[in-house]
């Protein structure tokens, strides 16, 4: 098998939740680039159309379906319209800021239920017919801080939001805990853990310090610019491409870091 075939998606069907903008959207119109079919679902109907939208421009097959993967009826409805999925990415999620000492209940709960229990789910629901034709790919996104503390300095005023840090130590529990499941079945399951990411909706309610305070934090640089900066969605389709096709096919249980060398200092 050629490189190109390692690499390749075609015949492959794809989906990805939280896929109408940021890090989601840039893994569609890749993923679909490489030659999946698209299934892109989110809370948002407006901005899984704009998704489904660019990849279907660019000559590619994408459905977006509107949904709240918290939902149960909504996950049948998932099911029903996805058909039979080769991929599951499993990118949504909430990343509240609250300081920890009065973080409420509820605010935890529905953290977890996008974080962590939607995710579960979706695996009980896909992961099965995968197994039963013996190929499948399940791609949990995490984070750096699945295995890591917060940096203070970056959280001056809330350390960083106490039920996202433990969401995501969690999703990588899922991923250790289903990969010698899956693994007997040809289907493999890792963590995709990004560092500092900022794509261009996600600097809506981030200050120019707040930003400037996550790139310092990350000592890659462009070669124009001598200080660090802060990933985008296109660090990641790389990574996620190899998790997700027969370049991947002898990686499971993993976590694997894309952070420009966030955790190493």
């Amino acid at each position: 098998m050629s490189v190109q075939e390692l690499l390749s998606l075609a015949g492959r069907r794809a989906l990805i939740t939280g896929g109408g903008r940021g890090l989601g959207r840039a893994l569609a119109v890749g993923f679909a680039e490489a030659g999946a079919e698209i299934v892109i679902c989110g809370r948002r109907g407006a901005l899984v159309e704009q998704t489904a939208a660019s990849v279907n421009d660019a000559g590619g097959r994408a459905t977006a379906i509107a949904a709240d993967i918290t939902l149960e009826a909504d996950v049948q409805r998932i099911r029903e319209a996805a058909g039979d999925i080769d991929i599951l990415v499993n990118n949504a999620a909430l990343y509240p800021s609250e300081p920890w000492q009065t973080v409420s209940l509820e605010s935890w709960h529905e953290v977890m239920k996008v974080n962590l229990y939607a995710p579960f789910r979706l695996c009980q629901v896909f992961a099965p017919p995968m197994m039963e034709r013996g190929w499948g790919r399940i791609i949990n996104i995490a984070s750096v801080y699945g295995h890591t503390g917060p940096k203070p300095h970056l959280y001056p005023e809330t350390w960083g939001p106490s039920s996202y840090f433990a969401s995501k130590h969690g999703i990588n529990g899922i991923t250790h805990y289903l990969s010698p499941r899956l693994a007997r079945h040809g289907v493999t399951i890792n963590s995709l853990s990004p560092g500092g990411i900022v794509t261009v909706d996600q600097r809506v309610g981030l200050d120019e310090a707040g930003e400037r305070r996550l790139a310092n934090a990350v000592p890659f640089a462009q070669a124009q610019v001598q200080i660090g900066r802060t990933g985008d969605g296109s660090d990641y389709v790389g990574p996620a491409l190899l998790l997700a096709s027969d370049g991947g096919k002898y990686m499971t249980g993993q976590v694997v870091v894309v952070d420009g060398g966030w955790t190493a200092w």
